[in-house]
Formats: structure tokens, C-alpha cells, sequence
């Protein structure tokens, strides 16, 4: 029998400067908090200014619409897609309505999903922009409000839109060292953002679980990453307390690290999500939250474009234990 531990969260994830966003599908148990669409809804309709996005996909007929609003009521809708995915009826819609929308020419997946909005708010997360997104996937998303923040995503995106780069391997421009950042702090947050896959997010992630004193929880779309699954099992073999949830399809395959894991005697578990537990989030110590776009795999370490981001603070933590919690159950 496994015991799992959590200290009680409250119902919604409102932090003052950050929200967290959590999908309900059917099967699940209601989590109190409000979903992704609803909530990037409401930040669309308070734009003012300006919202930059970068999006593996958008279909979702209602977020559309509301960034076609925004864009006719004057606010700087900009868009960065992958490339795949830029086609569809919404696309036309967007592209139909004046919205600029750069494709990705990577060799890799444009795989990001995040926003800047006014220049002050950061979206990001595992949410796609589609129609399956909120009713039928599992999903989160986190809104931050800060400028410095904003800063350092929207450079990435601006690189991406400006730029036209995309799956380069190192920053670019002379000296990108004195200039690249990913470090904020906002109150007693400790925040870290990371790109690939010029930031080599595994190693990033693996120095960060070499540290872990007491356990590790994370929710994992994909998870094929050798080095990250032994990092794992190491911490286990130390007495850490691993405990995991993976999506069901592909977990089987040669290339997934869960039999390996279940081998080794880590309580990680299949979902029972008959579409897609979509989640990619690494709780450690039950206060350092890792989540973005990025799924722990080669491709999105060495080829796609994505983003990870770090945050030390056990209320947000709390968040996604609960939301582990109701999924590993």
C-alpha cells in the first residue's frame, strides 16, 4: 500500500501574481480551479495593448474568436505557429482577419505554449490552444504577472517571430551570454526559465533532481529520457519517494522509461484518461514546480522549441500536488 502525503490546497490557485489553471475531464473528480480556456479567455478580453503567442496549435473556435475581438478592437495580436499545424479553418479565421502568423522552419516541432500579454503577464503550460484541450485532456496552465518576467519570454518569442529562428542550438548574436537571462524573483519566488533546445533543459532538470532530499512527483505525457529516468531511479535506490503518472499510450513502447522504472520498484502508474493525461510537470520536495511545454523526451531536448519553467514556492507546489494527487489516484 502507498501512502502518499499532502498538506490541503485551496480550491482556486490565486497567488495575487499567479493563477493556476487545471483541466476537469470526464472521469475525474471537479478540482475547484478554473480551466485554461476560460482563463486565457479572460486575459485575452483584458488585453490592452498587446499579446504575443507562441502556440503548437490553435483550434479552439472560442479563442480564436477572442483573439480576432482583440485584434479589431486594436490590440497587437502576433502569433507564432508550428508549422503543421498552420492551416484549418481557425487558422484561416485568424489569418482572414489580419492576425500576422509566423510558421516555424525548425527541423524540430515549435512545440511552445505561451503568451505575453501587455507585456506584464506570462501564460504557459501544458494547454494546447485546441478544441480537445479543456474537455477531454488533462492540462495546466500558469499565469504570472511580472515585467522582468515578461521580458525574458518575450525575447524568446521575438526570436522566433522577428528572427525566424527556431531549433538553434545556441543563442544568437555576439556575447549572448551578457545578455540572455533566466533568473526572477518576485517576492520570496525563486522563478527560472529555459528554452530548447539552446539551454539543454535536461541538464537543467537533472541537476535540479540530484538535489532532492525527500520525493519527487510528476505527471509526464512522455517520458523517454534516459538519463532523467535513472536520475530517478538513483534518487529512489537513496530513499527519496518517487512517485509518478505517465500517459498510457506509448508507456509500453522500447523507448519509455516506465517498465524500467516499475522494474525498479517506483510507484508510477498509467492514467486512466481514455485521451490524453497531457501534463509535463516535476514537483520536488514538494516546493520546487517545474512545468512548461517540455516533455521529457530527446526530441524536445536537442530538436523542438520549448520552454520549461521553474518556480520555488510550496502554495504553488500545493497546486500541483493536489492536481497530481487526483490524477495518480
Amino acid at each position: 500500500l502507498i501512502s502518499l502525503s499532502f498538506v490541503p490546497a485551496p480550491t482556486a490557485g490565486d497567488g495575487g501574481w499567479w493563477c493556476v489553471y487545471f483541466t476537469s475531464p470526464p472521469g475525474f473528480a471537479a478540482n475547484g480551479a478554473i480551466d485554461p480556456e476560460t482563463g486565457l479567455s479572460r486575459l485575452i478580453d483584458g488585453a490592452r495593448a498587446s499579446i504575443h503567442g507562441a502556440f503548437y496549435s490553435i483550434s479552439s473556435k472560442s479563442l480564436a474568436g477572442k483573439l480576432i475581438e482583440a485584434h479589431r478592437r486594436g490590440v497587437e495580436v502576433l502569433l507564432v505557429l508550428e508549422r503543421r499545424n498552420a492551416r484549418g479553418a481557425e487558422f484561416d479565421r485568424l489569418t482572414g482577419a489580419g492576425i500576422p502568423v509566423v510558421s516555424d522552419t525548425g527541423r524540430g516541432l515549435m512545440h511552445n505554449k505561451f503568451a505575453i500579454i501587455d507585456g506584464r503577464i506570462v501564460w504557459t503550460g501544458s494547454y494546447n490552444l485546441t478544441e480537445n484541450g479543456v474537455p477531454k485532456h488533462n492540462n495546466n496552465a500558469i499565469e504570472l504577472e511580472s515585467e522582468e518576467l515578461a521580458r525574458i519570454y518575450e525575447a524568446e518569442f521575438d526570436e522566433m517571430y522577428a528572427g525566424r529562428i527556431f531549433g538553434n542550438r545556441r543563442e544568437s548574436g555576439a556575447l549572448p551570454f551578457l545578455t540572455q537571462r533566466h533568473y526572477v524573483r518576485i517576492g520570496e519566488t525563486d522563478i527560472n526559465v529555459y528554452f530548447s533546445p539552446e539551454d539543454n533543459i535536461e541538464r537543467i532538470i537533472l541537476k535540479r533532481l540530484k538535489k532532492a532530499k525527500r520525493s519527487v512527483h510528476f505527471m509526464a505525457f512522455s517520458f523517454t529520457s534516459d538519463p532523467l529516468g535513472e536520475e530517478l531511479i538513483a534518487l529512489h535506490k537513496k530513499g527519496v519517494r518517487i512517485f509518478g503518472v505517465m500517459e498510457r499510450h506509448g508507456a509500453n513502447s522500447r523507448e519509455s522509461e516506465f517498465v524500467k522504472m516499475r522494474v525498479e520498484g517506483l510507484a508510477v502508474r498509467l492514467d486512466t484518461n481514455r485521451n490524453q493525461m497531457h501534463h509535463k510537470v516535476i514537483v520536488i520536495d514538494e516546493r520546487l514546480v517545474m512545468t512548461g511545454s517540455y516533455n521529457f523526451s530527446k526530441s524536445a531536448n536537442r530538436k523542438n522549441d520549448e520552454n520549461l519553467i521553474t518556480l520555488d514556492d510550496p502554495d504553488i507546489a500545493r497546486q500541483y500536488l493536489m492536481e497530481f494527487k487526483r490524477i495518480y489516484r
